[in-house]
């Protein structure tokens, strides 16, 4: 991580004037370990004038499955097991027509504990979304605790 912008010289300026956002973005990351929290630099882009159908439209399929259980997988799961026991084919024709959920509980915020705990304070507390209390400090703290230090620097 760089501590001055001049430590990158022309660099970041010439990005800036070539239109190269993304190594403008490079440059900027070397500035700051928060790089997620800055605004992005984007360029304008020309609006597209005709919306194409997504592939999902095209081919007619229906809207995609949440990862969620829902009612009825429940005896679409007693199926595919009972599919299972009599043929492997069976089974996997039957999730590929209909699958299976992934989960119970379909939670986007969920994160793994282990993940959690190797969080950086930063993103704990903006998962919590907690602000940062400032922290008052007494300058004449600084001068006192020099002055306690001193003498038993001496001894």
């Amino acid at each position: 991580m760089l501590i001055h912008e001049w430590q990158i010289g022309p660099e970041m300026n010439q990005a800036l004037q070539r239109q190269q956002p993304a190594d403008f973005r490079l440059w900027r990351s070397l500035l700051s370990a928060a790089v997620e929290e800055q605004a992005a630099f984007v360029l304008q882009q020309p609006e597209k004038s005709s919306e194409k159908p997504s592939l999902r439209q095209s081919f007619g399929l229906g809207k995609p499955r949440v990862f969620a259980l829902q009612s009825g997988d429940i005896a679409r799961v007693a199926a595919c097991n009972h599919a299972l026991q009599q043929s492997f084919i069976a089974c996997r024709l039957q999730q590929a027509l209909s699958p299976l959920p992934l989960v119970l509980q379909d939670d986007a915020k969920k994160l793994d504990a282990r993940v959690a705990d190797n969080l950086d304070l930063h993103s704990r507390r903006r998962r919590r979304q907690q602000k940062e209390e400032p922290v008052e400090v007494d300058a004449t703290a600084l001068y006192e605790l020099l002055h306690h230090i001193k003498p038993q620097a001496a001894a």
